[in-house]
């Protein structure tokens, strides 16, 4: 297969925006056996994401929140979270958005997020990551009283966090990574499954900053195929700073 078509791929997701954006407000969302959200913009931007890419790329598999997820036997692999932050969506909050990510052989290469209420879009050709066109560069956000780290509900009730900073949660982890990206956040924790992670992770890859789970070790996104969210709460920080946020943290594991 030839390679992926980075501009074909921001412009599908950028309509996928726009059919998200269309349905805000005007939507009411039904809780799903896990007791997570779906609204018929979930339903309505997987159907059309899916419909273009296995249109364009027939031979690469897809992975996406709402739809039927088997094993991936392509070495590319797409994993579309339509609206990352259904929650907020769901009641009003403007930080949600699409999130398309490629991995091939498993590894985070190509992705974009794009948050339509705001009009901010984030993505990556594998080799530059950029935010609303502008080139990123490795963010170098220092621990202060004033730096903010990422707190997902996911990874909420799980950890005791005392870092000296702030604490925001703004209801999409693949926001909340991205923030980190530009250099916004110094840090975020997350508990998440791979739709959620795999843009997000290929922008912060090019940055040079490293995906980890809490206890250190790299985390293996070709295991998160499954769909299910990870054990352990990831934390995704500049290198500098992993040890000293990590050490202010206390994980309350339930297993």
């Amino acid at each position: 297969m030839p390679e992926i078509d980075v501009s074909w791929m921001l412009e599908i997701v950028e309509t996928a925006g726009k059919l998200a954006l269309s349905h805000f407000g005007k939507t009411k969302g039904t809780l799903k056996p896990d007791e997570s959200w779906v609204t018929q913009a979930d339903l309505d931007v997987e159907k059309y994401l899916r419909s273009q890419i296995s249109r364009v790329r027939p031979d690469d598999a897809i992975l996406g929140e709402e739809g039927e997820n088997p094993q991936p036997e392509s070495p590319i692999v797409w994993a579309i979270d339509p609206v990352d932050g259904t929650r907020a969506f769901n009641l009003g909050f403007p930080i949600w958005g699409v999130s398309v990510g490629v991995l091939k052989l498993g590894v985070p290469t190509l992705g974009a997020f794009i948050l339509p209420a705001i009009g901010d879009i984030y993505h990556t050709d594998g080799k530059t990551s950029f935010h609303n066109g502008v080139r990123l560069e490795p963010p170098r956000t220092q621990i202060s009283s004033n730096a903010v780290l990422m707190v997902s509900e996911g990874a909420h009730s799980q950890l005791s966090i005392n870092y000296g900073g702030k604490i925001f949660s703004l209801g999409s982890a693949a926001a909340h990574l991205c923030y980190v990206a530009r250099g916004s956040a110094i840090g975020a924790f997350d508990q998440a499954s791979i739709w959620d992670y795999a843009a997000s992770a290929a922008i912060l890859q090019v940055l040079g900053v490293p995906f980890r789970y809490l206890s250190g070790e790299a985390v293996d996104f070709s295991a998160l195929y499954s769909g299910l969210p990870v054990a352990e709460p990831t934390l995704v920080c500049p290198i500098e700073n992993f040890d000293t946020i990590r050490d202010a943290t206390t994980y309350h594991n339930e297993n």
